[in-house]
């Protein structure tokens, strides 16, 4: 599963001044803590029965919310003596229960079937069977039911605000959430075989896991019925139906049918997001060394879904908003989601984690091998900025939210552990592992555990365990400091010459503050020493708190390097003079030049500004460009604004988006805002665009609220531009924007707008005192809103705010709002608004 995060751009800040650089993040919140008085111990489920097979024959009231329909579970017995069978059943209306004596007749007939006596208590449906019943032997049961979930599966409908909105029908398993539509064991610690067999309206389609057996028409009740059967097992969160009007495009990857569907006026959109999906599938089959195991591959957008995607078995759930114009594709992708998604069919689906402690077996390494299929695709150079970008997202969360072990049994519910540790900081462990191995024995060590376990649930020790078989290497040590504790080490590194010694002499510390979350890491680190006798590589084992390494060179050198590939993940602040960065940003490879462009921003004179304006106009890495434009947006001198005027017009538009949010940080300056215009009403980026609008409300531009209103009223992918608007009127602190956004939260606003909306009202909300009244109250009456992705812009919205007058009605959201996330959200927001009144 991708989740949404609001990733925003994170920038490197230095921790010591001139000389120091460091590549580093803010400094580690004091209040880190992941687990609460509400976390629990979690581990895997006890089980006393094993699930077979599950036919579900299903049929929908759209209107009324309504499922109804017969399970069909058929399971054996794992000890001797198994007389009741528990099912998790939350808030399903059991109409009856029975035991299939003959399996032959239809589930729905009242012949061959045995009533059972049974009784739901705390989302749970228990049965008494008839008999004691021995180890292995099987037995069926039937249970008819109805139910109006909740969680677990969604009713997308038009109304009088969105009359254009499609009938849908989805659901969302993971993590334990199939349980709100049908009777079942809902834990990932046990895999079955699974039917659907779905009767929709006949203008409608059904599309679910596996092969579809049969279409039936229904023609006198106007009713198709269409039977999907995965012969695969795999565990119950994959279980997976999506009813609508859907375009079906058929591809193929060697004769395994490819299938993607998509609301009919998206059709056009198929080819841009999705035409890679087969060579996907190739390179992940070649480089796992297990075929894709499954009967077809689909992947289904919808509307209105709360994730980013969801990795069902052979049918892949997709967010509607990863489709995209021509246009749009100037600055993003389908490609990372689409092999997200794929990637988990083996990292999740065929291996699947036991439990929700080891939950990185599936995320971390779906994320890795998004990373991979880019490297594979796109080249080293956007490999690299996947890692940066991951690198960022994770240190992101580890200063400003908590540190914990990768690993960790100890939380409140499984959707914590859906987080940047499990995801980012995994994918990275992932790639440290693949380079202390070389790439021979890590692919080696990947086909193993793939092959080994395929089929099977798995938890950390099996990866663990599979390396060490196919590779012969242990590596305890490593999985103990970086899966089973917590953070990363922090280097404080500098180097002198010995001319005596013909040696470098590097000293090495790690600072990071060690704790029973976070040890003193042990590992290899390359060194690379260039000068004019070229480059000299060295490999170092950095184990203690402080250590000399003494490496021998024959000449002073021009530069010396710590891990200049970004092996490791780490903060690194490393004494570096002006001289050698200028020769690191002209000469080194790829990340020694990227790290080198924003180590220089803390320098302001003639050749460090004209360094990284030949660094903008000409480095072939589009990192480097950026990570210059960033460098030159610090400088903030006239020389510095010339120099990064030119890159306005770079052929990739990120670079360009890093200039013009360089170019915000001029204040004052009429040549800047001239130009913001010109990229506003010209540039072929909308996301440039949106960029230039929010620069020109940082610039306090005379016209600046006039470019947001003209913003407003400009279409763009995901209504980028209409919601850099919005966020310029709050940087403006302009009480005209207070209407606007009042309005553009409105429920018949695009969700995207509305988000945005939200979030300025808070903004506004601080700063205009006289409106605070009427934006808490809309904010309060929005905590009802129908829309997933809303509700949650308005809890964080109230934290912004801060206002004790909020506490009641979030308190209220408690009992009313079955997302856990939002409850969580909201149970934070309650405790740092009593915490603010106490002081």
């Amino acid at each position: 599963m991708l989740m949404d995060w609001n990733r925003r751009r994170l920038h490197w800040h230095p921790r010591l001044f001139v000389l120091m650089l460091t590549l580093t993040l803010p400094a580690l919140a004091q209040d880190r803590g992941f687990s609460n008085e509400r976390s629990i111990l979690h581990g895997t489920r006890d089980r006393t029965y094993d699930v077979q097979h599950m036919k579900l024959d299903i049929a929908f009231d759209h209107a009324k919310g309504l499922v109804m329909g017969t399970a069909t579970t058929t399971l054996t017995s794992i000890n001797d003596g198994l007389a009741r069978v528990v099912l998790d059943a939350v808030d399903l209306s059991i109409e009856s229960v029975s035991l299939a004596v003959n399996v032959e007749v239809e589930a729905a007939s009242r012949e061959g079937n045995r009533p059972l006596t049974y009784a739901v208590e705390n989302g749970q449906l228990i049965i008494d069977l008839d008999k004691p019943y021995r180890s292995g032997e099987p037995i069926t049961l039937n249970v008819v039911y109805h139910a109006r979930p909740r969680l677990g599966l969604y009713f997308v409908r038009p109304d009088e605000a969105y009359p254009d909105k499609p009938w849908q029908i989805w659901s969302q398993g993971e993590m334990e959430e199939n349980r709100h539509w049908f009777p079942c064991y809902d834990s990932p610690n046990d895999q079955l075989t699974t039917e659907l067999i779905v009767t929709v309206p006949d203008s409608q389609m059904a599309i679910s896991n596996g092969e579809l057996l049969e279409i039936r028409r229904n023609e006198n009740e106007g009713t198709a019925t269409y039977h999907w059967r995965e012969n695969i097992p795999h565990v119950t969160y994959l279980v997976s139906v999506v009813v609508g009007r859907f375009v079906e495009v058929r591809d193929e990857w060697d004769g395994v049918p490819v299938l993607y569907y998509v609301e009919p006026r998206d059709s056009n959109k198929v080819e841009r997001s999705f035409a890679r999906t087969p060579d996907m599938i190739d390179f992940y089959s070649e480089m796992i060394g297990v075929r894709y195991p499954y009967e077809k591959y689909a992947q289904t957008t919808i509307t209105d879904f709360m994730w980013g995607g969801m990795e069902n078995i052979s049918a892949t759930t997709l967010k509607r908003e990863t489709l995209h114009d021509e246009r749009a594709s100037l600055d993003v992708s389908s490609d990372g989601l689409v092999a997200h998604e794929l990637a988990h069919q083996w990292w999740g689906d065929l291996l699947t984690t036991k439990n929700w402690n080891h939950i990185w077996l599936n995320e971390a390494f779906a994320t890795y091998f998004d990373a991979l299929y880019v490297e594979h695709d796109k080249g080293p150079q956007e490999f690299i900025l996947e890692l940066e970008n991951n690198r960022r997202a994770y240190f992101a969360e580890d200063a400003n939210r908590y540190r914990r072990p990768i690993v960790t049994n100890r939380y409140e519910n499984p959707e914590e552990m859906f987080d940047r540790h499990t995801y980012q900081k995994g994918s990275l462990v992932l790639h440290m592992l693949r380079n202390l191995l070389g790439d021979e024995l890590w692919w080696k060590a990947i086909r193993h555990y793939a092959r080994t376990h395929a089929g099977q649930t798995v938890e950390t020790n099996d990866f663990k365990q599979a390396i060490e078989d196919a590779t012969g290497r242990s590596l305890e040590w490593f999985f103990d400091q970086w899966v089973y504790h917590g953070g990363h080490p922090e280097y404080e590194v500098s180097w002198e010459w010995y001319r005596r010694r013909q040696a470098v002499a590097l000293e090495v510390k790690q600072v990071q503050g060690v704790d029973d979350v976070t040890p003193l890491f042990r590992m290899p680190i390359k060194i690379a020493i260039t000068g004019d006798f070229g480059t000299e590589t060295f490999a170092i084992q950095v184990d203690k708190a402080e250590e000399t390494f003494y490496l021998p060179v024959e000449a002073k050198p021009l530069r010396v390097e710590f891990d200049p590939d970004d092996q490791v993940l780490k903060e690194l602040t490393f004494n570096k003079h002006k001289k050698e960065l200028l020769n690191q940003l002209a000469n080194a490879g790829d990340v020694g030049r990227m790290r080198a462009a924003g180590w220089l921003r803390v320098y302001a004179d003639r050749k460090v500004i004209e360094a990284l304006g030949t660094a903008l106009r000409q480095d072939p890495f589009r990192g480097v460009r950026a990570g210059a434009a960033r460098a030159l947006g610090e400088v903030k001198t006239k020389a510095a604004r010339d120099a990064l005027l030119p890159g306005l017009h770079d052929e990739h538009a990120r670079v360009r988006r890093a200039v013009i949010t360089a170019l915000g940080n001029y204040v004052g300056d009429s040549q800047v805002v001239a130009a913001l215009e010109n990229v506003f009403h010209s540039d072929s980026s909308y996301f440039a665009r949106a960029e230039a609008v929010k620069s020109i409300a940082r610039l306090s531009a005379l016209n600046a609220y006039d470019i947001c209103m003209e913003a407003l009223e400009v279409a763009s992918y995901q209504e980028v531009i209409r919601c850099a608007a919005l966020s310029g009127l709050v940087v403006l602190k302009d009480p005209r924007g207070v209407d606007h956004a009042l309005k553009l939260a409105d429920y018949g606003q695009p969700f995207q707008v509305r988000i945005e909306a939200v979030s300025a009202l808070a903004g506004l909300g601080r700063h205009i005192p006289k409106r605070k009244k009427e934006i808490r109250e809309r904010l309060v009456a929005l905590l009802e809103d129908p829309h997933f992705r809303v509700r949650t812009a308005v809890i964080s919205a109230l934290g912004r705010l801060g206002d004790p007058k909020t506490l009641k009605a979030l308190e209220a959201s408690l009992e009313r709002e079955p997302h856990f996330r939002h409850r969580k959200a909201a149970r934070e927001v309650i405790r740092k608004i009593r915490i603010k009144g106490e002081k």
